[in-house]
């Protein structure tokens, strides 16, 4: 293992937005095992502190790479194309589908059968993060960055609305 390799490179993996997640995790607990510091503990102080070098890098690319928005992001960072992270997408379009669906979130505790709304949403939301996984990765396969680039800031917004349902899920379930 280099430093200098890229996170699919360390996996063995193509790089696509596509990631085998048996193959990902089957390597991750071979290179964790193959570079754990205690392994390097009675070797030198260089020795050492490359295995905690590789253990973190290891680590980081396991976590970018099982994110489909991080792995997406660093897609488009190893194609030269950098997002900052107040960025965001300017498809009125698609803000106002946003702000009906947080509408609805904001609303599900007054609903008549608010786990019945919830499961909508939450089906709703799914159903419109794959469309923009398969928006992102046609896009990145035929190099249309800027395409790539505008699934991704969606994604984003998707994923966050998401983690938003989760969180509402396990309180109400509470």
């Amino acid at each position: 293992m280099e430093l200098q390799q890229n996170y699919f490179e360390i996996f063995g993996l193509p790089v696509a937005y596509e990631v085998d997640r048996q193959a990902l995790s089957k390597r991750y607990r071979e290179l964790q095992q193959e570079f754990h510091p205690d392994r390097f503990a009675a070797k030198s102080e260089r020795e050492q502190m490359l295995s905690m070098q590789y253990a973190a890098q290891i680590n980081e690319a396991n976590n970018t790479l099982k994110d489909p928005v991080a792995r997406a992001a660093y897609l488009l960072q190893l194609a030269g194309v950098e997002i900052s992270p107040e960025q965001t997408t300017a498809d009125g379009e698609f803000l106002m589908q946003q702000m009906v669906l947080r509408e609805r979130l904001e609303d599900v505790r007054g609903a008549t059968d608010p786990e019945a709304e919830l499961a909508s949403l939450e089906r709703e939301a799914s159903q419109l993060f794959t469309a923009q996984e398969s928006a992102f990765s046609s896009a990145l396969d035929a190099a249309e960055l800027e395409a790539a680039k505008s699934a991704l800031l969606k994604l984003q917004f998707l994923a966050k609305l998401q983690r938003q349902i989760e969180a509402l899920e396990e309180d109400l379930l509470d």
